[in-house]
């Protein structure tokens, strides 16, 4: 069975993101533990125990079964005490030997552990890096929370089995956990691109530019789609989505276009036919304008 392709999902194939298993924390006592700014998007998931997690002046309490995303280029600390003096991440997992676990041993205590992972978020991916909140935090017994539970269950068991490929079906099964989590955003009161595809009035033409960007797509054709007159799809699309349903249209296809660059011996002139531009001079020119460089420039760097 083939299933339609959706904008998140082409969103993620066309950027080439890419998960991957982090070092896990095992820990006991009253401990800190501040993680730096990172490139990546990063998830844990609370496998056992309670602790208490800080970003950017707020804290919340997470128990046994709670999950956590944090976006990109964003610092956190996690522990049991935040009041006491945080260990950097970098010296607590330089202990770890095997690359699988780190452990941390601050006295007495209740045990701790935690998995996580990290995901790539190129440029291609902006769109989605702009929907992301600094931190959402999945609760314990939630649907998704759940089958992330599970996901992690079977991960567990790769890992303790060793056995030739396991090492590729953990890097899928963090994909999985990672899809989890993003697809949950919006039931958290997210904004942005990714709540924009659940709007029963601005999903589906987000849904039609994404399967047809090379139409020759008109605002009254959108906002047909949607049932809205084209005032009102445009002020509701532009505030779901951050951005003109026409300026939404050109950036989409100049992030089709860069990827289409990339492939060795790719015509400028048949990308351009592809995405809809009449010759591939008016192609260059909207190339540009978003891109910075021209078509020739992108594909020579390529």
């Amino acid at each position: 069975m083939s299933l339609p392709d959706d904008p998140l999902s082409q969103l993620l194939r066309l950027a080439g993101v890419q998960a991957a298993v982090s070092t896990g924390l095992k820990a006991r006592g009253r401990w800190a533990v501040r993680v730096p700014p990172l490139p990546t998007l990063k998830c844990n998931v609370i496998r056992q125990g309670d602790c208490a997690l800080e970003m950017e002046g707020r804290r919340w309490q997470l128990h046994t079964g709670d999950c956590f995303l944090a976006a990109p280029g964003l610092s956190f600390t996690i522990g049991t005490d935040l009041d006491r003096q945080a260990r950097p991440a970098e010296e607590v997992f330089a202990d770890c030997k095997d690359g699988l676990i780190a452990r941390l041993d601050a006295g007495p205590g209740p045990d701790f552990l935690c998995l996580g992972g990290r995901m790539d978020l190129p440029p291609a991916a902006a769109l989605l890096v702009e929907a992301l909140p600094p931190v959402t935090v999945i609760p314990a017994g939630s649907p998704v929370a759940l089958r992330i539970g599970w996901l992690l269950d079977r991960l567990e068991e790769e890992g303790r089995a060793a056995v030739p490929g396991s090492a590729a079906m953990a890097t899928q099964i963090m994909q999985i956990v990672f899809i989890e989590l993003i697809r949950a955003l919006p039931e958290g009161g997210g904004k942005g691109w990714l709540a924009a595809l659940s709007d029963p009035r601005i999903g589906p033409a987000l849904g039609a530019i994404h399967r047809d960007p090379g139409r020759a797509w008109r605002l009254e054709d959108l906002a047909a789609i949607s049932h809205l007159s084209r005032s009102q799809f445009s002020a509701r699309f532009r505030q779901a989505v951050g951005r003109a349903p026409m300026d939404y249209l050109l950036h989409w296809r100049m992030v089709l276009a860069r990827r289409a660059l990339t492939q060795p011996g790719v015509p400028v002139a048949a990308v351009a036919a592809d995405l809809g531009y009449a010759s591939e001079s008016s192609f260059g020119v909207a190339f540009r304008r978003v891109t910075g460089t021209t078509p020739r420039q992108a594909s020579r760097a390529a």
